[in-house]
Parts: C-alpha cells; sequence; structure tokens
C-alpha cells in the first residue's frame, strides 16, 4: 500500500481515492466541505428568494432540509450499527452529518442526557445565527423556531420530539445561542 497522502501538493494522481489521504487530511477536507455546504443553503436560499420573494424561500428551504433529512439520515444509523434504542443513540446519529452541531467546532455546545428518553442541548455559539445577526435579523424569526423539526429527522427516531426552551433573538452575542430539549415519546 503506498504511503498516505497529507496534502495533494504532489503529482496529479489520476486514479485519486480518498482512501488515498491520511487521517488528518480527510479531517482538514471534511471541515472545508462542512463550511461549503452551509454556504450552499445560504446561496440557494439567496437566489429563491431574490426570484420568488421571503415567504417563498422560507418556505422552501424548511422543505428542503426536512426531505433532506428525511432521504439521507436514515443512513447513518445504518453504516454505523447504531440500534436507535434511547436517546444517546439519537444524539450519535445527530453527530454524523456533514452539517452536524458539535464535532465539527462550527456550532460549539454540549448535550445533557437527563435520562433514556430526555436530553437537552445547549448551543453556545451558532455560526448562522451570527450570520443572520449581522447580515439578515428576520430570518432569526424564521429559522429558529422551525429548526425543532429539522432537528427531529437528524435524531432519526420516529418518537424523538424536539422542544424548544431558548429561542433568539438574544440581548448580546456572549449569550448562548438556543437550547433545546430532545424526547422519545412513548
Amino acid at each position: 500500500m503506498a504511503e498516505e497522502l497529507n496534502d495533494y501538493s504532489g503529482p496529479y494522481k489520476a486514479d485519486l481515492t480518498f482512501a488515498d489521504f491520511s487521517k488528518d487530511f480527510l479531517l482538514k477536507l471534511m471541515n472545508v466541505w462542512q463550511h461549503a455546504w452551509l454556504h450552499m443553503t445560504e446561496c440557494w436560499y439567496s437566489a429563491v428568494r431574490k426570484r420568488c420573494g421571503t415567504d417563498a424561500a422560507n418556505e422552501c428551504e424548511y422543505e428542503a432540509w426536512v426531505t433532506m433529512g428525511e432521504r439521507v439520515n436514515p443512513r447513518y444509523p445504518k453504516v454505523a450499527n447504531i440500534q436507535l434504542n434511547d436517546i444517546s443513540d439519537c444524539l450519535k446519529c445527530m453527530q454524523l452529518p456533514l452539517d452536524n452541531a458539535f464535532t465539527s467546532g462550527l456550532f460549539p455546545g454540549h448535550f445533557e442526557i437527563k435520562s433514556k428518553n430526555l436530553a437537552v442541548m445547549t448551543l453556545s455559539d451558532c455560526q448562522s445565527l451570527r450570520f443572520f445577526e449581522d447580515n439578515d435579523p428576520d430570518r432569526i424569526n424564521w429559522v429558529c423556531p422551525n429548526e425543532g423539526k429539522i432537528m427531529e429527522k437528524y435524531l432519526v427516531h420516529p418518537k424523538i420530539k424536539a422542544t424548544a426552551i431558548k429561542l433568539p433573538p438574544r440581548k448580546s452575542k456572549d449569550d448562548i445561542a438556543c437550547v433545546w430539549e430532545f424526547r422519545l415519546e412513548d
């Protein structure tokens, strides 16, 4: 087996696969993909709003995220062999997508597991919220309250319920971004 590449500064490799790269390089590359994913959603939203208006852009963005969550996110527990028996299994699923909240550093925060069916998520910061605060404050009142249904799709379990405990707007950028309760219902 050839030595893993720590970057791609060498010659062009026609048969390149991701398996050719080192773990460290792949982690750096994944961070770029995460930023690209977030920029793509904002570019898409802006293009729809310019052509069709804010209400249509909001509704289309929400529908796109929920639909993507329904179609893609159930693959994570399958590939990771997660059984979805309790809330911690749901939280594992939320850690795996490209735009995950915690493992990327883009959305710092923490989970507090209260019981096998209950967890609380606190986002100490949110890149999306910062963008909205600086560039488009009106979006805060649409995006943030509607995140619950989207997060339910990221938590994958059909009986999960996400409820907002604290939402923006916030008084200062030093305040926490939001707090959510995740509950597996009987």
